[in-house]
């Protein structure tokens, strides 16, 4: 490997190191876990040391240290920042970087807990480590509030000035009460505020004033937490007051000693039409630095850059930034560090962290080779020379290669006196030429293919093993079972629906069986006893010989051979493997384990049928987020609706005096029973008629008002007359650990009916149904949303329904769901076990 010796004795810029660590809030895993940080930590400290690098940012993973609201977990902690006072690597310590809140923190930055546990948070490590000498109390405020709370990229998921301005309402006033709390305990240490060092351009007109709009927008967070130019007739400033962020004028300043600015290509922003980064026309760092510190006259730091490209390509853009970075210098900027961000390649950021596929991010000093073990390439011994000290004309100037020659044009002119030289051979990529003939047909996607399939006219019979009874609520396995036992029974196959067990008045363990259409419901009955619930798990001690006996019966009815199985619940799996299956599918419906009185280990248990399953579908974005760390062939299919069914609601609504607001499905701890009883108080002059069985919650617990109805569970024959009774349909969901992956399939069936819908930001229904579903977050809100969307148009609601609905109908969902299971071929070992029972 290349190496490169500094021609000068004196450093031109003091290089800092750096480490991803951001917390993925969907699946449970961070960044630092991803790209093995988390156990290399020792290792990638003492790289930076032996470079001469003597700082580091370095983050805090609260989600580790604080798993339960106020028990601190401090052992690796204390270990970490040990090993770095103790080799004299300086941390500036990070204590919330972009999403990494605990998972607890169920609405994030959002939650009403947020505040008062940052703040219990923030104190504690203060005074747990008072040697520190910097940190960053929150990073990015304005990116990471910004892309959560006004374009709903991460949690909570919303959007807007409206969205924006209730997370600054939520976090500036903690974030500068943190300020001032560290400023007593830790005098002497320095605050460290990062955020995106931004530059907006356009076009002569609206692209220009958009421009000049965005570049007031950058400066909001700092400004707001420094008391500075606060003017009201400010263009953004003015917008968030409007969306009631009055409080924000006079929230105590908070203490900054130095600013850091994020700074990479996409930073700065083009306008003309749609706006688009990396801009044409960049101004450069140099020029976006002069303008902050112009502006604020405080110390200020480099404190983010890096290019996703080559390792010739970060070579060459260490070259331009540490250039902008010493003509800032002599512009007399006071920068005071350098900091290559991060200095272990990252991971997931091509989808900003929002699936968790472990996909290398090719940023880093070094990268992460297949066994975590750390990677130098050609950029790793050009950045060790600028941190030993070489200036930036003493660095290689690699030619850019694809895509960032095509992202960096905009730089061409600026770089004319660069010595260009092309990468080493090794390092080049060489372009991919294809041929493609002009009539050829357009490839078809998977589900295409697997639908196109022809019919199997010999098929197995399929067991489902469901936590869920048939006779229940009509939901996803309901829908989706009878449609399957439909196209099994034309070629002679059954279906069998396996419940949970029971205990009941029988003296020894029986089957007991109903037949429902096509559909045959088996559940096995155990001796009752006293102190022995009712309704059982699979994984009862009294019903561990399930499956064998299971087995054993099924062989007397005639089942075919190596049947398949569809799980819905994972503690189903030893049941499922005693009957020998020819193919195991997992529908992921619900996250069960965030369920109340969930069953220890469920977690696990579903990690092996993760792994064992033939073929994997979720129920929703969220789910299939939460196990694609563990699957990533996970299929996609959100819940579905049968149209038809609710459509004729719409002709059994009749006109009455008093407006009712209705909600259909179970009543346990997933819905807001708080806010039910308090939108009872705003809409006194409305019916609330919540329909559906209570369970898993006392009915004492259900709140009580006179304009409010409990009038129990409703067959799904009786749905469409029970929602003619509706003029606003709910879905008051809390915001917790049980709704935070839920997909409600009521969304479609109350719009198929006709009514508008008022929710909670559920985040499957904020990313799928924004501007069809009105979202709420409080009886207030959800009050005044239900007196105006009674007024709305319904033909207005059906034409954006339209697109929606025809992709989720559950005939379509159900076939291609069949159609991946037949693709999935025979398990290992089924084509012996058909041989040995033929």
């Amino acid at each position: 490997m290349q190496r490169f010796a500094p021609e000068t004795p004196a450093p031109s810029a003091d290089f800092i190191g750096a480490f991803e660590t951001t917390l993925l809030p969907a699946y449970g895993v961070d960044v630092a876990e991803l790209s093995g940080h988390s156990t290399r930590w020792q290792e990638d400290a003492d790289r930076l040391l032996e470079a001469g690098v003597r700082r580091a940012r370095w983050s805090l993973r609260w989600h580790r240290i604080e798993p339960e609201p106020g028990s601190f977990d401090w052992a690796e902690t204390d270990r970490v920042l040990g090993h770095l006072h103790d080799r004299g690597l300086d941390p500036i310590v990070d204590l919330v970087h972009h999403t990494s809140y605990p998972t607890w923190l169920a609405d994030g930055f959002r939650d009403r807990r947020y505040p008062a546990a940052y703040l219990r948070y923030v104190e504690a490590v203060a005074r747990r480590y008072p040697w520190l000498r910097s940190y960053t109390l929150f990073n990015e405020p304005f990116a990471t509030l910004f892309l959560a709370g006004h374009e709903a990229v991460w949690p909570p998921y919303d959007r807007g000035v409206e969205g924006f301005t209730r997370l600054l309402l939520n976090v500036l006033p903690a974030l500068t009460e943190a300020s001032r709390c560290w400023s007593d305990l830790l005098p002497d240490a320095q605050h460290v505020w990062v955020d995106t060092g931004e530059h907006h351009g356009g076009a002569p007109g609206a692209g220009a004033d958009y421009a000049a709009f965005a570049n007031d927008r950058r400066h909001i967070a700092l400004d707001l937490a420094l008391g500075h130019d606060l003017d009201p007739q400010r263009p953004f400033l003015r917008q968030i007051l409007e969306a009631g962020g009055e409080r924000l004028l006079d929230l105590p300043k908070a203490r900054v000693d130095v600013l850091g600015l994020d700074y990479y290509c996409h930073s700065e922003w083009w306008y003309d039409g749609p706006g688009f980064a990396p801009s044409p026309h960049p101004v450069g760092f140099r020029e976006v630095a002069r303008q902050y510190w112009e502006r604020y006259r405080l110390p200020m730091m480099l404190s983010e850059t890096n290019i996703r490209g080559l390792p010739t390509d970060r070579a060459s853009w260490l070259r331009y930034m540490l250039e902008e970075y010493e003509g800032a210098l002599a512009d007399g900027v006071p920068l005071q560090g350098f900091c290559w961000f991060p200095s272990v390649d990252s991971f997931d950021w091509d989808s900003l962290l929002a699936r968790a596929g472990g996909r290398a991010d090719p940023v880093g000093v070094v990268g992460v080779g297949p066994a975590g073990e750390r990677v130098r390439n050609a950029f790793t011994g050009v950045w060790e020379a600028a941190a030993a000290g070489a200036r930036a004309a003493e660095l290689p100037a690699y030619r850019f290669q694809s895509p960032c020659s095509d992202q960096l044009t905009g730089l061409t002119p600026r770089l004319r006196h660069w010595p260009w030289q092309d990468p080493p051979v090794e390092e080049a990529v060489p372009p991919i030429n294809v041929s493609v003939a002009p009539d050829a047909p357009s490839r078809r996607t998977d589900t295409e293919e697997v639908a196109a399939m022809p019919a199997n006219p010999v098929r197995p019979d399929l067991v489902v093993l469901s936590h869920l009874r048939w006779a229940w609520v009509w939901q996803r396995p309901q829908h989706l079972v009878s449609r399957f036992a439909d196209v099994l029974a034309a070629s002679g196959a059954r279906t069998w629906f396996v419940e949970e067990p029971m205990s009941g008045p029988v003296d020894e363990p029986e089957l007991r069986v109903e037949q429902v259409g096509q559909v045959t419901r088996v559940w096995l009955v155990v001796p009752a006893r006293p102190g022995l619930a009712e309704y059982l798990g699979f994984d009862a001690d009294e019903a561990q010989d399930y499956g064998e006996r299971l087995a054993d019966w099924l062989s007397t009815q005639g089942m075919r051979a190596a049947p398949d199985v569809l799980l819905y619940s994972p503690m189903a799996l030893d049941v499922a493997e005693a009957l020998q299956p020819g193919r195991i599918a997992y529908d992921v419906m619900d996250d069960l384990a965030s369920f109340l009185d969930a069953p220890e280990g469920l977690r696990l248990r579903q990690r092996r049928v993760l792994a064992e399953a033939d073929v994997v579908y979720a129920g929703g974005r969220s789910l299939q987020r939460g196990v694609l760390p563990h699957r990533p062939d996970t299929h996609l299919f959100p819940s579905g609706v049968e149209a038809a069914h609710y459509e004729a609601s719409r002709a059994l609504r009749e006109p009455r005096e008093r407006r009712v607001a209705g909600y259909v499905g179970v009543i346990d701890e997933r819905l807001d029973l708080e806010l039910l009883g308090k939108l009872a108080e705003q809409l006194p002059d409305w019916t609330l008629r919540i329909v559906g069985p209570v369970t898993k919650i006392d009915p004492a617990s259900l709140p009580q008002a006179p304009n409010l109805e409990f009038p129990g569970m409703a067959a799904y024959a009786e749905l469409p007359q029970v929602m003619a009774g509706f003029d606003v349909a709910l879905m008051p969901f809390a915001l917790n650990e049980a709704t935070r992956s839920i997909s409600p399939t009521k969304t479609l069936e109350y719009l198929a009916a006709g009514l508008p819908v008022v929710s909670t930001r559920v985040p499957d229904v904020v990313a799928d149904y924004d501007g069809v579903v009105h979202l709420a977050d409080d009886a207030e809100d959800f009050a005044a949303a239900c007196r105006h969307v009674v007024e709305h148009s319904r033909e207005d609601r059906d034409r954006r329904l339209r697109p929606i609905q025809e992709r989720h109908e559950w005939d379509a969902i159900a076939g291609a769901m069949y159609a991946l299971l037949e693709a999935s071929g025979a398990r290992p070992g089924a084509t012996q076990a058909v041989e040995a029972l033929a």
